[in-house]
């Protein structure tokens, strides 16, 4: 029976957290599945009822430093799991979907696949997640991070997403690269899906930044970080480890939107400045109406 660590991280939603544990707990039929519900140092009233570790987190250090925290935690428990999967808490299976045993099935069909994730039919904003009608998976050149299955062999061979990356996005790029170039590849789940909780689980919700100014923060950081660790034509070097029957390589599109900046929008960050400034010109537009 092959073992998996399910690993759910939660930051002052658990709302959310818990609605997507309910719903991972009865997951995995015939599966040795361990849970762990991972507090990303939420206050104290903003913990799941499902929480099994915590880590002291006051700036709040992003995904994918939470999910390598999990991965400390596993381990502790048992130090070679067969399967890992990484479960965002902004998310919905489809309804009566077994998504861990169906993720599960479709890495049994090929033992180079290092990682699936489920499909994202109403994505408007990540391309190459769309299921493929009539078939149970198809290759592809990046995955998003918000419920993937990966084999344990890959993940001891390839590592996992770095926590440099604060913001998120660009992590799983540098991810995926290293995984083709090592002879793995990735996957998207034809049959499994999932969709996006609306409004956002943390940045704009419970950490005191605006989703503009995440999104500004986390394009200029994966534009920079990638150019500096793998040169200015990164997107060229990341494709040219991918293999003919990847059929969409979202590396170029990715850079071209990294590479698009984003304006601080500081009306929104800075409100109170704003509103201050509002009054002295009020109040001095007065003055002069006296005079």
């Amino acid at each position: 029976m092959d073992s998996v660590a399910i690993i759910v991280i939660n930051r002052d939603r658990p709302d959310l957290t818990d609605a997507v544990v309910e719903q991972v707990r009865d997951m995995g039929a015939g599966l040795d599945v361990g849970l762990y519900v991972v507090e990303a140092g939420s206050s104290p009233q903003g913990r799941s009822r499902h929480a099994t570790h915590s880590f002291h987190d006051p700036t709040y250090r992003g995904r994918y430093f939470a999910f390598n925290q999990g991965l400390a935690f596993a381990h502790a428990d048992r130090p070679a799991w067969d399967y890992y999967w990484f479960v965002c808490n902004d998310i919905v299976f489809a309804p009566g979907q077994d998504t861990l045993r169906l993720l599960w099935e479709a890495m049994q069909t090929d033992p180079a696949m290092a990682a699936i994730g489920p499909a994202e039919p109403e994505a408007d904003d990540y391309q190459g997640c769309f299921p493929k009608p009539g078939r149970q998976w198809h290759k592809a050149s990046t995955i998003h991070g918000l419920a993937m299955l990966m084999r344990g062999t890959a993940y001891r061979e390839v590592g996992y997403c770095s926590p440099r990356f604060h913001y998120s996005q660009g992590a799983g790029t540098e991810f995926a690269y290293n995984v083709y170039r090592a002879g793995w590849f990735l996957a998207y789940s034809d049959v499994a899906t999932l969709y996006h909780a609306p409004g956002g689980s943390t940045y704009g919700q419970v950490v005191p930044l605006s989703r503009h100014e995440y999104q500004r923060r986390a394009r200029n950081f994966a534009a920079k970080e990638l150019r500096r660790r793998y040169g200015p034509n990164w997107d060229e070097v990341f494709t040219a480890v991918l293999p003919p029957d990847v059929e969409d390589n979202t590396f170029p599109w990715q850079k071209q939107v990294w590479e698009t900046r984003l304006r601080r929008n500081y009306k929104a960050d800075f409100p109170r400045f704003f509103r201050a400034g509002s009054r002295v010109k009020q109040a001095l537009r007065r003055l002069i109406g006296r005079g």
